[in-house]
């Protein structure tokens, strides 16, 4: 049978269409465990055990997911020395596990040795690099709790050690235990007639950690009086403490209103943020900071899109900035099409009174989610449906 060139190219691109889409179809994946963890404890004879504690509204869990367990280097370490299982914190035995290992925020990723013993813990989200070096430093017991003790304990009064152990145990959620090092330290500096402003000002940062924020406040006033501040560290970080302290903006929202540090700007505006929220009395501020802290992040800043999201939710919450919220939401949108950001985009529509368009950005949700039932719902709402 005589092949035309036009049908060769045709038969070409459709053999090399097959193996790309069999190339993608075997490409590895990270493998989760389905059992119960207490089941994978008492099963396991050898390998560590990674708990990936996780929500449904976790923005930076599908950012690891997407990003971290998809990478080839993460996949490999886990095949040859993981069992993984992930927790949803909120539902099942989720709730009871997360008290039981003294989880507070999403993502956090315990280690555990074979026999269920905590080795140390990922707090938050990391790009693949770091979290692989976090998995092979742990693998070797570097810096983790018994590493830092045997180390303490051949260095009683070394304070850099000392300090390294306390961060341990803030990162581990034992507060007591941290507090405990944090005065020992804290006892030694106070007998310096110099203070060391490294050693304290980490301390001062430490102290409001464990929720002593008086102690934070005191220390940094004192190396604020002892004039080795130099670069007005401890002086913003004493208005943000005591801020946070008296529950009360007036002196930050004044600091951030003549400061030209960029960053100490950020820090300034959140913690308004944060307060204004919690205190649920002035939406009109609380929207007005949050439109100047996103202008003090460039375009190449790495999760622009996941902040501009969180923008535009929040002003659906608070009703305000409406218009500007949909064009930050569409400009979030060109960094890649997410389903949390598209069910952002359609609350907004809806709340602009553009229905059918709400309507639209939805069913694009539930085709990519058919089974959570909250898109579905979401939908019935903009309909006027009841759910």
């Amino acid at each position: 049978m005589r092949v035309t060139m036009k049908k060769f190219k045709n038969l070409l691109s459709i053999f090399i269409s097959a193996l790309l889409f069999i190339s993608c179809d075997d490409r590895a994946t990270y493998t989760w465990n389905k059992d119960s963890l207490d089941n994978i404890i008492n099963e396991n004879d050898d390998k560590m055990i990674l708990v990936d504690f996780e929500t449904d509204w976790c923005v930076w869990c599908d950012r690891l997911d997407e990003d971290t367990y998809s990478d080839n280097r993460i996949i490999e370490f886990a095949e040859q020395s993981l069992i993984s299982i992930k927790i949803d914190a909120e539902k099942k035995d989720g709730p009871d596990q997360k008290k039981k290992y003294r989880v507070r925020g999403y993502p956090t990723i315990l280690l555990l040795d074979p026999s269920g013993n905590e080795l140390d813990r990922i707090v938050g989200y990391r790009p693949p690099e770091e979290f692989l070096d976090e998995l092979i430093r742990i693998k070797k017991g570097e810096n983790t709790l018994a590493d830092l003790l045997a180390k303490h304990k051949s260095k009683v009064e070394h304070n850099p050690t000392e300090l390294s152990l306390a961060r341990k145990y803030i990162s581990l959620n034992y507060p007591d235990s941290a507090k405990k090092h944090l005065d020992n330290i804290y006892n030694y500096q106070n007998k310096k007639s110099q203070l060391d402003f490294s050693i304290v000002f980490k301390l001062s940062q430490m102290y409001d950690q464990v929720g002593n924020v008086e102690r934070s406040i005191d220390i940094l006033e004192h190396i604020v009086d002892g004039g080795i501040d130099s670069s007005d560290t401890a002086y913003f970080y004493g208005i943000l403490f005591r801020s946070k302290k008296n529950n009360d903006i007036d002196e930050l929202y004044q600091y951030v209103s003549f400061s030209e540090n960029v960053e100490r700007n950020k820090q300034s505006y959140w913690q308004i943020i944060r307060m204004l929220k919690k205190q649920n009395k002035d939406p009109e501020l609380e929207a007005e900071c949050y439109l100047k802290v996103i202008d003090l992040y460039d375009s190449d800043y790495k999760y622009l899109a996941s902040l501009l999201n969180s923008f535009a939710w929040r002003m659906t919450e608070l009703e305000k900035n409406l218009d500007i919220a949909l064009e930050k939401i569409n400009l979030a949108l060109t960094y890649g099409e997410d389903i949390k950001m598209l069910d952002t985009k359609a609350e907004l529509l809806w709340k602009t009174g553009m229905t059918n368009e709400a309507v639209q950005i939805i069913d694009k949700c539930i085709k990519l989610d058919p089974d959570k039932k909250y898109y579905k719902d979401q939908k019935n709402k903009f309909l006027g449906l009841s759910t």
